[in-house]
């Protein structure tokens, strides 16, 4: 008996591991968000399609109608599980992808596999479509339809790939690096569970995929602003420090807008958003060029950091950044608006305070002196 529930060892050690991380998110999350939810909900269904594969392995081929009920059950189960998980996960992975709740909602398909398995699977009890174990033996013996059962699972997930690709410039790499690991091990335990098919791969892969979900996509998310997904200010001054740490050198860059706040009133908070988000893509766009940490300080204040000794090129990423506002499709739309930025070199003497009041006072210099320019130009007109 012991040696039989120890060859089940993998899924023991995966149940484990999904109750740990359960309790952890529940510990560890001060508010439930909708994403949150949905990830317990993924956990949950993980656990019970563990069990129940466990189930249906343990009480094959052991006659007796006890054993028969549970064999029947679990495997029940097992195929009403994996369409199951895999919409949560479709609708988890959507919503990490464009924060819309009620996107999630219209997009119910996700669960259709789910509906139209459990349907087949209550034929099942009288027509083997998916199944059937023999009362006497309890013998497993796959029916003619159970084809269906990967085909709506996997045209979840191909539909998913589609999403990531059409998507993967314009969101957070974690996510990115999330979904595709996620994608990949289960697709690897298959692989192996039909290479070795004595051994149960399938479920716990995808309970590795949850703890490297859970890496990518749950505990980083403190890291980035929710708004524009470059780094907090949290994160900046850990990132500053250690370069002080290091004596390295480089260059801080503050950008605020200039009547930011004329979007905001004129057009609403939404398009103001808007124009802050756009201007943090292009922010990223730019960064490879420059080895940018980039970071969003609150409102419409920025913080870039770019480790050289050259002042040519803080120079230059300024000019470069106002020359995309300019012809950015969306950013051009607002012609007053524009923005404001100054940089410092860090000097050895200073630490992460006086940098952060140094560069502020350089952007406000050049703030009061563009105001001055716009009054020049508008008293110029009259």
């Amino acid at each position: 008996m012991l040696e039989q529930i120890l060859s089940y060892d993998l899924s023991l050690f995966s149940l484990i591991l999904l109750i740990v991380l359960f309790v952890i998110t529940k510990i560890k999350k001060d508010v439930i968000s909708f994403s949150s939810t949905l990830f317990h909900w993924i956990i949950i269904v993980n656990m019970i399609g563990l069990i129940a594969e466990v189930m249906s392995w343990f009480f094959d081929l052991k006659p007796g109608f006890v054993n028969y009920l549970i064999s029947y059950s679990s495997n029940f189960l097992v195929y009403l599980m994996a369409p199951i998980i895999v919409g949560l996960w479709a609708s988890y992975l959507d919503y990490k992808l464009f924060s819309n709740r009620k996107r999630i909602y219209n997009r119910y398909f996700y669960m259709f596999p789910a509906m139209i398995t459990f349907v087949i699977l209550l034929f099942n009890i009288k027509v083997p479509l998916y199944f059937s174990i023999d009362q006497q033996t309890n013998v497993y013996t796959s029916g003619n339809l159970l084809p269906l059962q990967y085909l709506f699972v996997f045209s979840v997930y191909l539909y998913i790939i589609v999403l990531v690709i059409q998507n993967r410039k314009h969101k957070d790499t974690n996510i990115i690096k999330g979904i595709i690991l996620f994608l990949a091990f289960p697709l690897l335990g298959s692989i192996l569970q039909l290479l070795y098919n004595n051994l149960l791969f399938t479920w716990s892969s995808l309970a590795i995929s949850l703890i490297v979900v859970y890496i990518f996509m749950e505990t980083t998310s403190g890291s980035l602003d929710y708004l524009t997904r470059l780094y907090t200010r949290k994160i900046l001054e850990i990132y500053v420090k250690s370069l002080i740490e290091d004596k390295k050198d480089f260059y801080v860059v503050m950008i605020d807008f200039d009547r930011f706040k004329e979007v905001n009133d004129l057009f609403g908070h939404s398009i103001g958003d808007k124009v802050l988000i756009e201007f943090s893509n292009i922010i990223n766009e730019t960064s490879n060029n420059y080895q940018l940490f980039a970071s969003r300080l609150g409102g419409d204040e920025f913080l870039l950091v770019t480790q050289n000794n050259s002042e040519e090129v803080p120079k230059k990423l300024i000019e470069e950044l106002k020359q995309k506002v300019n012809l950015h499709p969306y950013m051009s739309k607002f012609k007053f608006l524009s923005f404001s930025a100054g940089y410092v070199q860090y000097d050895h003497k200073m630490n992460l305070d006086d940098l952060l009041t140094a560069v502020d006072h350089k952007m406000y210099e050049k703030k009061i002196n563009h105001k001055l320019m716009q009054k020049q130009i508008h008293d110029s007109d009259y």
